[in-house]
């Protein structure tokens, strides 16, 4: 269909289709992508009774049928997410939410949204996350939203196969999944605990959900426009109770400092509370600094319907893992991506990172023998370790000064400079966080969390072009480092 001439301003109908309905900015993914998406669904159509129509009539039968729009919508959408998915959050949101229900009154439980949810992973790895901590079921409400009417049918059959479970952490497996011929099926208690439901994120009634103490809405910003995105986080402000969190994507905590989001100070799971009143919040939408700091129970009754009903797919174009972790010793470590070379030998001098000690370091790293590297690689993991602790524990200034003094003593190190920069961004102060970053970078090119996070960074400055070709080489990163 797609050589006739006519049909470059038929794509582009398309594409502002996709926009209103679901928020999706095409430049973000590709406009080629969007018009594979319609032109398979096109194809589909004619297969169907339509043989001679052309893509013009295909446009005319789909801008008036809300079923081909969510054939189309379910097209474009392709869930890429995994249990415990930045570990971090969980852990967070479990001490959080022993703080919430400490001193609450006895039988008013919390409230925690998943949008989008899409095939279910992160919603179950709440529920997996509060039960493990000593936390029952009848102590929260748990709803799970998301666009895909495909996504909720896997979600609401819970059963997973091999690549929704990744790293080799799989005690939860163990404990809450039951193995079978085609997969891991989770245990009904975990499954019961969750609530499925249809809704959009551009459409949603926050006045019929009420509010929640916890929302975990991340990797789905990223992929639309300025306009959607305040229209996205004004809803989620809306549905976010006055000291609730908002859990975001590690690739997404700029976008929270430019609308004045106050973090929470645990970093590595992004989370965010808000920096003023609901009202006042609004009120300062638009001119919420760069540089500022960045993050009623109900009973267990039906959320209601929300019509017409469509939440964008959680992971919905296999966005890179911006935040990759290692296990050592028991320990979730912070680890570059996996062609970073974890082998710093020591340098003798100071801390002056100039371009002269950083190509003297990674030609270093390559000539070293196996011998002399496994104390500054022991170095390097018990730093980063403390480091992530620190962080964990909101002693921010700590933790960077951890990392500093490890440089100080042993080579730049990629993983050391990318946290160096969430520590900054956590704080507010983007020029630091753009110059650790790039030092990531400099040491080892693919990086995929610090090009992700870098990203973000160019695009809050205005730099579209730059942003989308970071985030082109984040997605590649992370591809490479998966095969």
């Amino acid at each position: 269909m797609n050589a006739h001439p006519d049909n470059a301003p038929l794509y582009r109908r398309f594409v502002e289709l996709l926009h209103r309905t679901m928020g999706l900015d095409a430049a973000s993914l590709g406009h080629s992508a969007v018009e594979r998406a319609v032109d398979q669904r096109a194809a589909a159509w004619r297969a169907h009774g339509h043989a001679d129509a052309t893509l013009a009539d295909f446009w005319e039968a789909t801008s008036t049928s809300p079923s081909m729009v969510q054939a189309l919508i379910e097209t474009v959408v392709v869930p890429e997410t995994w249990f415990y998915r930045d570990a971090d959050a969980f852990k967070a949101l479990a001490r959080l939410a022993h703080e919430r229900l400490h001193g609450r009154a006895a039988g008013l439980p919390l409230r925690i949204l998943s949008l989008p949810c899409s095939t279910g992973e992160e919603p179950y790895t709440i529920a997996m996350t509060l039960l493990d901590a000593g936390i029952d079921d009848s102590q929260f409400r748990l709803d799970a939203m998301d666009i895909s009417e495909r996504s909720l049918a896997v979600a609401q059959r819970a059963l997973y196969g091999r690549n929704s479970f990744r790293g080799n952490a799989f005690a939860f497996r163990d404990a809450h999944f039951i193995r079978t011929e085609d997969g891991w099926r989770l245990t009904p208690r975990i499954v019961d605990m969750v609530r499925f439901s249809r809704a959009n994120l551009m459409q949603l009634d926050a006045s019929a959900l009420g509010v929640y103490d916890f929302v975990f809405c991340r990797n789905v910003l990223i992929y639309f426009d300025r306009e959607t995105q305040q229209t996205a986080l004004q809803a989620l402000n809306h549905v976010l109770a006055e000291n609730g969190t908002l859990f975001v994507g590690p690739a997404e905590t700029g976008l929270l400092m430019r609308h004045g989001m106050q973090s929470a100070k645990i970093p590595l799971a992004f989370a965010f509370h808000r920096a003023a009143s609901a009202d006042a919040q609004l009120n300062h939408w638009h001119t919420a600094p760069l540089a500022g700091a960045a993050a009623l129970a109900m009973t267990h009754s039906p959320v209601p319907a929300l019509a017409p009903a469509q939440v964008f797919s959680a992971e919905p174009f296999a966005w890179p893992d911006p935040v990759a972790r290692t296990a050592l010793d028991g320990v979730t470590q912070f680890a570059p991506s996996a062609n970073v070379t974890l082998r710093p030998p020591t340098l003798d001098g100071s801390a002056s990172l100039d371009s002269g000690n950083l190509s003297r370091a990674a030609s270093h790293v390559h000539d070293s023998s196996a011998s002399s590297i496994d104390a500054p690689t022991n170095a390097a993991r018990d730093t980063l370790n403390a480091a992530h602790a620190l962080a964990d524990a909101g002693r921010l200034a700590e933790a960077a000064t951890a990392i500093n003094t490890y440089l100080e003593q042993h080579a730049p190190h990629a993983g050391a400079f990318y946290l160096l920069g969430v520590l900054a961004d956590a704080n507010g102060d983007t020029r630091l966080a753009r110059s650790q970053y790039r030092k990531a970078l400099y040491l080892d090119p693919q990086h995929a969390e610090a090009l992700a996070h870098l990203a973000t960074l160019l695009e809050l400055e205005g730099d579209r072009a730059g942003a989308r070709l970071l985030m082109q080489r984040a997605s590649r990163a992370q591809g490479a480092a998966r095969d």
